[in-house]
């Protein structure tokens, strides 16, 4: 590492002397390169340029979205490295995403300033997953990577994930009426996905009605040989409305969205294979309900305030889960159901505001605001085994007692108070912007018969901490065209409610898993730096980092023989130090107005440094080029793509058992776009061209290197994909 960091020293060095000579480029070229700018909330909660960050920030905007082809969320970070979605499984959704190494429940995702719901799994028949809102409506997409608890708290440690949805002004486009209509069907899961959306705006009043639909199938595999295909048949639905009424300084707006998502499946890869050798049949039948309501306001200029937010909603998520299993070769033949519920109901208020001063002969722009959340959860299983000869129920499987809960009905309350000043030292001088935020997290439990009778020794706790979440950035425009960016941050994650609580006790097995009323919070530090330069048809950046966390926590840690209860014993516990270091390069350049090309790239490695073993989290080095070129007359365009992995370092679980290491793989994409008319525009993909078999690190975590599954969870083959967007005025 220490030679990589020297090396990127050196280029940022380099970059910056580059970047005074470019200061003599012509300054209108200079300026129209200003004038593209992009523009983020996610870094500092309110609109900033890019360039005027000290972090590293992804905008994936409309334009993109359509570019890139993109249905659902692994389609969205295709062609951004370091970002992957969690999904090893060819039953359940997503779990989340993943950045720099760090995922699940550890990375914020929220749409519009909401959070989404948490994801929550047990077993191998339940798995809330984290189901976002179709993308279909998605306007804009930001990744901010690190830790972000400065600003999002407890779920950032590990960067935050911030989706935008439609709004009027994506669909009118200037008029007073508009339309849009989008089609996207991909071959690789026979994806299909159809949206609508129409906006009306009358003097100050505005309304926006959209919907999107989807469905898919299991991925079409470049090769799975003799394994057994696991069908799945899924479906999305979607919908959205905003009402909103404008003043001169302000936007009242009220939405509602919803989402039901379905998912049926016939896993036949794993029959006759460990615990599931005398099973002959195994389907899930899964449902996913979410539905939000949220008031917001945007306003400008009110008394001491230049700019400002608020907004309070009530969302509510509800996963079902259904699993049907035939044991005909077993010793006494039997049918087994089971079924699964997870509740989430979140209700939230939270601000965030900026003013403008100056203050000993410096200027500030301090920003500032809360969040206040409450989330009630509970949980459900049941199950119901009926021999097959006879008919005879019981509700006792494996020595577990039906039904039950995992942990008893939570609640759990977060407040977030955070400020963060951006000082210019002297005009056109460095930029530093320290932060600071208090965060308290309170878990308390309800009194719960069917959870104590279940386990009426479990030790329950109650749990209250608070944290100082400090945070350091400088930024230092060299000049127009470079700037120099470093940041500190500490970040911060409270101990789950089902590690602290957990309930689960398997008789047959001789195993049961204990609560943790110690279990400590995660905390996490980053040390960041960087450079941004752009030139008249050149744009670079390169970033180095280096995150260390504490008290990392691994669920359902195998604790050893308990002679006094008598079993193995699992429980929650802390890990030490963990540490995450890497280098991201981006570079941009138009050659002339038809050809262009893209480089982007990423380094990462993660150690457990009292283990001194390799974590399977952090995926392989990897590189992404593309070559664009558009037509003269702006008619069409095309893109080549492709992407590099390396092999993964070979990974070991903590018994020192070898795990599966994807081999290295280059994929090779081909895209373009024919703008037919200027409201009609239709696309066409060929992916993964030579048919590769490869898979990648997100979807094989912790797999051993004989698991049945691994030839389904491989990415898909070669496929095509076409979409249309019609927009009418």
């Amino acid at each position: 590492m220490r030679h990589t960091v020297r090396k990127l020293m050196l280029l940022l060095i380099t970059a910056s002397l580059l970047g005074t000579l470019q200061a003599a480029t012509d300054e209108k070229e200079l300026a129209s390169v200003r004038d593209m700018d992009v523009i983020t909330v996610v870094a500092h909660r309110q609109p900033r340029s890019v360039t005027e960050v000290a972090g590293t920030v992804t905008v994936i905007d409309g334009e993109r979205l359509q570019r890139d082809m993109v249905i659902d969320m692994a389609d969205l970070v295709r062609y951004e490295p370091g970002v992957e979605v969690d999904d090893g499984s060819t039953r359940f959704g997503s779990s989340g995403f993943r950045i720099r190494g760090i995922g699940g429940n550890r990375t914020a995702v929220v749409i519009d300033n909401v959070p989404a719901a948490d994801r929550f799994s047990v077993g191998n028949f339940a798995d809330s997953g984290r189901g976002l809102l179709d993308l279909g409506l998605a306007e804009r997409v930001e990744i901010l990577r690190g830790p972000a608890s400065t600003l999002y708290g407890s779920k950032a440690l590990g960067g935050v994930v911030a989706v935008t949805l439609l709004d009027v002004d994506d669909v009118l486009h200037g008029q007073r009426q508009g339309h849009r209509i989008g089609l996207a069907g991909h071959t690789d899961a026979d994806r299909l996905r159809l949206t609508a959306a129409t906006a009306l705006r009358s003097e100050n009043r505005e309304l926006l009605l959209a919907a999107a639909g989807q469905r898919g199938g299991e991925a079409n595999l470049a090769r799975r040989g003799d394994t057994p295909v696991d069908a799945l048949d899924r479906e999305q639905a979607g919908v959205l409305v905003r009402s909103a009424m404008r003043t001169e300084r302000s936007r009242l707006r009220l939405s509602f969205d919803g989402l039901h998502e379905t998912r049926e499946s016939d896993l036949r890869a794993v029959l006759g294979h460990e615990r599931f050798v005398n099973t002959t049949s195994l389907a899930g039948d899964d449902r996913r309900n979410q539905w939000r309501v949220l008031l917001d306001q945007h306003f400008e200029s009110i008394g001491l305030i230049d700019r400002g937010h608020w907004r309070i909603w009530r969302q509510l998520t509800d996963t079902r889960q259904e699993t049907f299993e035939q044991r005909t070769l077993a010793p006494v033949p039997v049918d087994l159901f089971r079924h699964f519920d997870f509740e989430q109901a979140f209700t939230g208020l939270g601000s965030d505001l900026e003013s403008r001063f100056e203050a000993f002969g410096l200027e500030h722009r301090l920003g500032y605001g809360f969040e206040l959340t409450r989330a009630e959860l509970t949980t459900r299983r049941d199950a119901l085994q009926t021999r097959i000869d006879t008919g005879q129920p019981t509700n006792v499987i494996l020595g577990e007692v039906f039904p039950l809960r995992d942990f008893p009905e939570s609640r759990v309350t977060e407040l977030g108070i955070y400020l963060h000043d951006e000082i210019a030292l002297w005009p056109q001088g460095p930029i530093i912007s320290p932060g600071l935020r208090f965060e308290y997290y309170d878990l308390a439990t309800s009194r719960d018969p069917l959870f104590d009778s279940r386990f009426p020794d479990a030790e329950v706790t109650e749990l209250s901490t608070t944290a100082w979440l400090p945070k350091l950035g400088v930024l230092w425009p060299i000049n127009d065209s470079v700037e120099l960016f470093a940041q500190y941050a500490r970040g911060f994650r409270a101990p789950p409610f089902a590690d602290v609580n957990i309930g689960l006790d398997l008789p047959m097995f001789n195993a049961r898993a204990i609560a943790n009323p110690d279990l400590a919070a995660e905390r996490g530090r980053t040390t960041e730096a960087g450079l941004r330069w752009r030139g008249a048809g050149t744009q670079a950046e390169v970033v180095a980092f280096r995150n260390d966390y504490r008290d990392f926590i691994q669920s359902l840690a195998p604790l050893g023989f308990d002679p006094q209860r008598g079993k193995l014993i699992f429980q929650s516990i802390n890990r030490d130090d963990v540490r995450i270091e890497g280098a991201e390069l981006r570079i941009r350049h138009r050659f002339d107005n038809r050809l262009r090309a893209e480089l982007a790239a990423e380094w990462t490695r993660g150690e457990d440094r009292d283990s001194r073993r390799s974590l399977p989290e952090i995926s392989p080095p990897s590189m992404i080029a593309e070559l664009g070129w558009m037509d003269l007359t702006g008619s069409w365009e095309a893109r080549l793509i492709t992407t590099a992995r390396r092999a993964q370092r070979q990974v070991e679980d903590e018994q020192g058992n070898a795990l599966f290491s994807p081999p290295g793989h280059a994929t090779v994409d081909l895209l373009g776009r024919w703008f037919a008319r200027p409201d009609l525009t239709i696309g066409l993909g060929v992916f993964n061209l030579t048919d590769r078999q490869y898979w990648l690190a997100s979807n094989v975590l912790g797999r051993p290197v004989d698991d049945p599954l691994l030839p389904l969870l491989a990415a898909p083959g070669r496929s095509v994909g076409i979409t249309v967007n019609w927009r009418m005025d």
